[in-house]
């Protein structure tokens, strides 16, 4: 009597996963990575950009690559709920529609959520550490977020050319 209970709860819950899986509250999930684009309209370094794709493009771009568990509802739910809040936020794939001062106001967030460690979110990091951002790397995407919001600012398009330090940008003592 107990086996047939369990067996029967068992196969209720595999059963509502299926079913769950298949409707899905936030509309269907899209194919992994469409592999876009992205910061298109931007001046930023291949050595920046690369670090953006690793650590960024997952939720904030069209290139999401959904892992397998992406797939099960109720996990599938949250994780699209938390990629759908992201490019709310800024969508990478979706710059080059962004104003100027949409862009300079991102920019600016981006910059100061790197450098002050609030992204990548750290319960993102649990399950993805490749995305993990050392000091160094953190850095160079502030230095690119300064730069591009200066260049928009000025109107002009400077080389990709990025300093190799934080001090050439900074006065001693403000690392």
């Amino acid at each position: 009597m107990l086996k047939t209970t369990v067996l029967l709860v068992v196969a209720a819950g595999a059963v509502a996963a299926v079913g769950g899986s298949l409707i899905h509250p936030f509309g269907k999930i899209a194919a992994s990575g469409s592999d876009l684009a992205i910061l298109r309209e931007a001046q930023v370094h291949p050595e920046t950009l690369a670090i953006v794709q690793r650590a960024c493009q997952n939720c904030h771009s069209e290139n999401t690559k959904w892992p397998w568990y992406g797939h099960v509802a109720p996990v599938s739910w949250l994780l699209a709920r938390d990629v759908q809040q992201a490019r709310a936020h800024m969508n990478l794939s979706q710059w080059q529609n962004y104003s100027r001062d949409d862009r300079l106001r991102l920019l600016s967030a981006v910059g100061s959520a790197v450098r002050n460690r609030a992204m990548p979110p750290q319960r993102y990091l649990l399950l993805h550490p490749e995305a993990r951002l050392d000091d160094e790397e953190r850095r160079q995407i502030y230095r690119w977020t300064r730069n591009e919001r200066r260049r928009l600012t000025a109107g002009e398009t400077p080389s990709l050319h990025e300093p190799s330090s934080l001090s050439q940008l900074e006065p001693a003592g403000r690392k």
